[in-house]
């Protein structure tokens, strides 16, 4: 609250009285139930923005209740289809809650059910807000499986640098053969809608971390021998190096890929994939910072040439992929089990709003 002169408020601004109600008109502050009941107010009078609508109760109504009843649900959807204006400024008409029509218990009744609604909602708000932070909990695992498994500091770099606590650098192009991607021409349907998986920008966010069996567009043996796309075998390691740089995957069937990504073909007596996929996972921030570009970032290839990686011997690297993939998989059995957890407390304070209100019919 700032007090004002009212000189400076008494044109420009709706003007409302504790009891009040204040209902927004703006989207999507009305679909997020950003309503109030005033209170405090010096005088009991106050003054605000004209993106509210102020609804005032009569004698015969529990400002409470009024304010519970309007942040149903059912009143906010419909609402919302009565919006006036351009998308992104879309607002509730007066007639809306002019032509609103409601059920009125008696006063006692209104005041009994306000009581209950304002002991039970916070109840359900507080355990929304647990099942939220415990979500981003969750999601910290992942980043302290990757410092359990390869210390503070990333296990990949662009270039020759210091120690790390896996052990000796060394050039990733010595341990892997570096292959890029490339996109058949558009202009041959007849390249495309094979059986030979292409992956591609809209497939790598869904399948960071995992291993890929298919992709939402296939290729085919003419797409392949008509441009410069490469079927590459399984145990590649994919990484997407602009759009969505730092994500990757690692191919469970041989596949092409598009140009946003540089594949690693692993010697597998050097370097195992799966750890070099959890490598640069645990490296993704560090990554992100190596892309340039003013529209596009983009990790280009001569720095993608440079990358060297921390490894151990054969047999550690399997271990610690090993680990981490028991981990990770923990990790999103414990966040997709708290997601439906949350989508059921989330929508809670709904279903107690509508609880209270059918009864009341």
């Amino acid at each position: 609250k700032i007090l004002r002169p009212y000189a400076e408020v008494m044109k420009g601004y709706c003007n409302f009285e504790d009891g009040d109600i204040l209902f927004a008109k703006v989207y999507p502050c009305m679909q997020n139930g950003k309503h109030a009941l005033v209170s405090g107010q010096p005088d009991g009078i106050g003054f605000g923005s004209t993106e509210f609508h102020v609804v005032r109760p009569g004698p015969e109504v529990c400002g409470r209740w009024l304010l519970h009843f309007l942040r149903q649900q059912a009143v906010l959807d419909a609402a919302a289809e009565l919006f006036t204006g351009s998308v992104g400024l879309q607002r509730v008409p007066d007639s809306f809650l002019r032509s609103l029509s409601l059920s009125l218990p008696p006063l006692r009744e209104q005041q009994d059910v306000a009581q209950a609604l304002d002991r039970q909602l916070p109840i359900a708000q507080a355990a929304a807000d647990t099942i939220r932070e415990a979500m981003g909990l969750a999601t910290d695992l992942h980043a302290a499986f990757f410092r359990s498994a390869f210390g503070p500091e990333p296990p990949l770099a662009a270039g020759a640098t210091g120690s790390q606590a896996l052990g000796k650098w060394r050039p990733l192009c010595t341990l892997a053969r570096l292959e890029s991607g490339h996109t058949p021409s558009r202009r041959h349907p007849e390249w495309w809608g094979g059986d030979i998986p292409w992956l591609a920008l809209p497939d790598i966010r869904k399948l960071h971390g995992l291993i890929a069996h298919d992709t939402i567009e296939h290729t085919n043996d003419l797409g392949l021998v008509n441009s410069s796309a490469r079927l590459l075998p399984v145990g590649t390691v994919c990484l997407c190096r602009d759009a969505s740089i730092g994500f990757v995957t690692m191919l469970g069937r041989p596949m092409a890929t598009s140009q946003h990504f540089c594949n690693w073909v692993c010697d597998p007596e050097k370097l195992d994939a799966e750890f070099l996929m959890y490598a640069f996972m645990a490296s993704f921030d560090y990554l992100r910072e190596l892309g340039s570009g003013s529209v596009l970032k983009t990790i280009y290839m001569p720095t993608i040439e440079s990358f060297h990686i921390s490894a151990p011997p054969l047999d550690e690297q399997v271990r610690i992929a090993g680990q981490l993939r028991h981990q990770l998989r923990e990790a999103r059995q414990l966040r997709t089990q708290l997601a439906e957890r949350q989508s059921l407390i989330e929508r809670l304070p709904q279903r107690i709003l509508a609880g209270a209100f059918d009864a009341a019919d």
